[in-house]
C-alpha cells in the first residue's frame, strides 16, 4: 500500500494515535470498499485522483452496494464510518472540499432495511415480461400476460401503492401531460409526473380495454372487471418468482424498488418524499439506507423513465461530526 492511504495510514498511526489493530480495520474497509467498486487495483496517483472524484451521489450508490453484501448492519455502519474517516483526513490535507459520506446515513443496529429488487435487474426483467407476452400463441394470451406486466411496469414507475393504484380512475391519468394523480392516505392528493415511456404504455393498455366496458375504473383484472387487492398481489408475486434472490414478492417491494432507484440516481430525498406522498421526511430517509420544473426533474434520475468482537475503537470514529439519523 502506497501513496495517498500510506499517508493516511501515518495519519493514524502519529496524528490520532490510533492502535495497530485499529488502523488495520480502517483500512481493511477501505480496501473492501475499493473492491466494490473495482477500484482495488489502483495505485499512486491513479487511486487519488478516484478518490478525489466521488460525490454524495456515488457514496449513495456504494451505500447500495454495501447493503447487497452479506454484511450485517453493524459492518455495513462501521465500513461507512472508516470511509467518512478517509475523507475528513483528505479535507484536512485539502485533496477535496467536502465529505460525501458524511451525507450517507448510517442504519442503526435492527433497523427495518426495506427490501428492493436492483434497478437494472427490474427493468430487464419487466423487458423480458413484456418479450415473453408477445410471444404468447393467442391473442387472449397475449393480453393477459401484456397486462400483468404492464402492471408490474407501472408500481415500478410511479411508485405508487397497490390501493392508490387500485383507486385510479380514467379521468386521473393525463399521458398528454405525462400526469397521474393518485389519492393516497388520508385523502392527500398528488401529482405523479410520468415520462414517455409509461406514458406510451399506459395509452397501449387503454388500446386494450374493450369499448364494452363501462367502469371509469382504470385497472381492470382478467376477465376485464375492476381489479382488487389480491390480482395487484398474485400478478406481482407471479412476475417476480424468477427472482429467486428476493424473498418478499409483494408489490410494496416496487415501491421500495422505484425509491432506492430514484436516490440511487441523484434524486434529492424531499423530492421522493412529495413523489410517495409520505407525511415525514424520516419515512423517506430509510431508503437513504438500501441503496436517492423540479419533481419532473427528479423523476427523470429513475431509469425506465429514460428508455442500488465488542465495539471498540474498530467501530470507527467519525472524522467531524458525521451523520445522524
Amino acid at each position: 500500500m502506497d501513496g495517498i492511504l500510506e499517508r493516511y495510514r501515518r495519519y493514524l498511526q502519529y496524528e490520532r494515535g490510533m492502535s495497530e489493530l485499529s488502523i488495520v480495520a480502517y483500512l481493511t474497509d477501505i480496501e473492501h470498499w475499493l473492491t466494490l467498486e473495482e477500484c482495488n487495483e489502483l495505485e499512486g496517483e491513479a487511486l487519488e485522483q478516484f478518490l478525489c472524484s466521488v460525490d454524495t451521489r456515488r457514496a449513495r450508490k456504494s451505500l447500495i452496494k454495501l447493503m447487497e453484501t452479506p454484511d450485517t448492519t453493524r459492518s455495513v455502519k462501521r465500513r461507512l464510518s472508516a470511509l467518512r474517516s478517509l475523507y475528513g483526513y483528505l479535507m484536512k490535507i485539502e485533496k477535496v472540499e467536502h465529505n460525501p459520506f458524511k451525507a450517507v446515513q448510517v442504519p442503526k443496529d435492527g433497523q427495518y432495511l426495506p427490501t428492493f429488487v436492483n434497478a437494472d435487474l427490474l427493468t430487464r426483467h419487466i423487458e423480458r415480461l413484456y418479450k415473453e407476452a408477445e410471444e404468447e400463441p393467442t391473442s387472449e394470451g397475449k393480453r393477459v400476460a401484456w397486462q400483468r406486466a404492464f402492471v408490474v411496469d407501472l408500481l415500478f414507475q410511479t411508485g405508487m401503492r397497490r390501493a392508490e393504484l387500485l383507486g385510479l380512475h380514467l379521468g386521473d391519468i393525463d399521458t398528454t401531460k405525462g400526469e397521474l394523480k393518485v389519492l393516497g392516505k388520508r385523502n392527500k392528493e398528488r401529482i405523479i409526473p410520468l415520462g414517455p415511456l409509461i406514458c406510451q404504455k399506459i395509452d397501449l393498455y387503454l388500446g386494450y380495454r374493450s369499448p364494452k366496458v363501462e367502469t371509469e375504473v382504470f385497472l381492470l383484472n382478467d376477465e376485464g372487471k375492476p381489479a382488487k387487492a389480491d390480482y395487484v398481489y398474485k400478478v406481482v408475486k407471479e412476475a417476480l418468482a424468477p427472482l429467486p434472490q428476493y424473498s418478499r414478492k409483494s408489490p410494496h417491494i416496487l415501491r421500495h424498488s422505484f425509491a432506492t432507484a430514484m436516490l440511487n440516481n441523484g434524486a434529492d430525498l424531499l423530492s421522493v418524499k412529495e413523489l410517495l406522498g409520505h407525511d415525514s421526511i424520516s419515512s423517506t430517509a430509510v431508503y437513504t439506507h438500501t441503496t436517492f420544473e423540479e419533481l419532473r426533474k427528479m423523476y427523470n434520475a429513475h431509469p425506465r423513465s429514460r428508455e442500488s468482537s465488542k465495539e471498540r475503537r474498530t467501530n470507527h470514529e467519525d472524522e467531524g461530526t458525521g451523520s445522524q439519523l
